[in-house]
């Protein structure tokens, strides 16, 4: 399917082309509120412009997490869950850490994966914007985790690790962050990065954008931005039902990608190929039963426990 005929001035360019030309790929939210995501014609990134948010920062910091799931700390459910979630994404990891590695989680939510770590006898540490989360893990999981944005995180600290699970897409100034980032890493340290798959086939197109996630992002786009923030892409694709995306990287020079206009097209017309594929799929019409089956067993694993019992009971294996 061809691109929308009429091309748009965005208001904020392009991180990875600099340039504001795009076209709309959608104007409302998952919840049907205003939110306009567009496609940069030149990278073929897609994005939210405007910024909705009157300050990102203050708002990741006090109402993001109640905002998303209704809590201002987490629920033993939602502990369970992101514990479970952090096992799967060591065990994607763990090969490329050495006994006693320096690690560091940005955006590390209620400390979960930091303390997985922890267990697992490295050297593990957090920085995450959200006040209540942040305290939260310090508290109840007793990690060391800063409370800070990435623009305002410092340290004497230098990691073989570092990590954004489900971050990079929340940020509305990517390259500076992720640029303030690099210069934590080791010279042969790994930044690793999950974010959701915008052209995931078994998510229905209008529950795709989400209100907080300013960038939505391709293998392609994610490469592309790495590389323009001062990173070597090692490897970069999706996971198992291509849900999301999980990248390694290298510290490495800033490269100026090349435009690939092409992209803009191609994504455009997965996104509409997609819409189409996601109501022929039998199987999407039953998602609610596993849901429902999961929820059961999270009930089940959590009945009156904290945080910290829940984990030392996942992770004791």
């Amino acid at each position: 399917m061809p691109l929308p005929a009429t091309m748009i001035k965005a208001s904020r360019p392009c991180p990875i082309s600099g340039t504001p030309d795009a076209f709309e790929v959608c104007s409302r939210d998952r919840h049907g509120q205003p939110l306009r995501n567009i496609i940069s014609a030149d990278s073929g990134l897609i994005y939210v412009d405007p910024v909705p948010f009157e300050n990102t920062e203050e708002f990741y910091k006090t109402e993001y997490r109640k905002s998303y799931k209704g809590v201002h700390q987490p629920k033993p459910k939602h502990v369970y869950r992101a514990g479970n979630v952090a096992l799967k994404r060591f065990s994607r990891l763990s090969k490329l850490l050495s006994q006693g590695a320096r690690c560091l989680d940005a955006g590390s939510s209620s400390g979960e994966f930091v303390y997985l770590l922890h267990k697992r006898g490295f050297d593990a540490h957090g920085v995450e914007a959200n006040l209540p989360y942040a305290e939260y893990s310090q508290k109840e999981l007793g990690i060391s985790v800063c409370i800070s944005p990435f623009s305002e995180y410092k340290t004497d600290e230098r990691f073989d690790l570092i990590t954004l699970f489900h971050v990079l897409e929340h940020l509305e100034n990517p390259v500076r962050d992720l640029s303030i980032l690099a210069g934590f890493l080791k010279p042969d340290g790994k930044l690793v990065i999950e974010v959701p798959n915008i052209l995931y086939p078994d998510m229905s197109f209008s529950h795709k954008w989400h209100p907080g996630h300013l960038f939505s992002f391709t293998d392609q786009t994610l490469s592309m931005l790495l590389e323009k923030s001062g990173f070597k892409v090692i490897s970069c694709h999706p996971t198992g039902d291509r849900g999301n995306l999980w990248g390694v990287f290298e510290v490495a020079e800033p490269v100026e990608p090349i435009v690939q206009p092409f992209l803009a097209l191609q994504n455009f017309d997965e996104l509409e190929n997609g819409r189409r594929k996601y109501f022929l799929n039998f199987q999407n019409y039953f998602k609610f039963i596993p849901k429902m089956l999961n929820q059961l067993v999270e009930k089940k694993a959590t009945n009156a426990m904290k945080g910290k019992e829940i984990l030392d009971e996942l992770y004791s294996g």
